[in-house]
């Protein structure tokens, strides 16, 4: 068995490459789905969002 295709254990999580897609590109892919991402787009103040996650 080879070690190369293993992560080293000295190499730190935080120094790890992440992937993000192109938010466009995303709404055009859930398009094609017939999906949507929501359209909240309105800033709440914490006020507002501590109102609305009440129990």
């Amino acid at each position: 068995m080879t070690t190369s295709a293993m992560k080293s254990p000295n190499k730190s999580l935080d120094h790890e490459a992440r992937f993000t897609p192109n938010l466009d590109n995303y709404r055009t892919s859930l398009a094609y789905e017939g999906l949507e991402l929501k359209k909240n787009t309105e800033h709440k103040s914490i006020a507002d969002l501590k109102r609305q996650y009440a129990r």
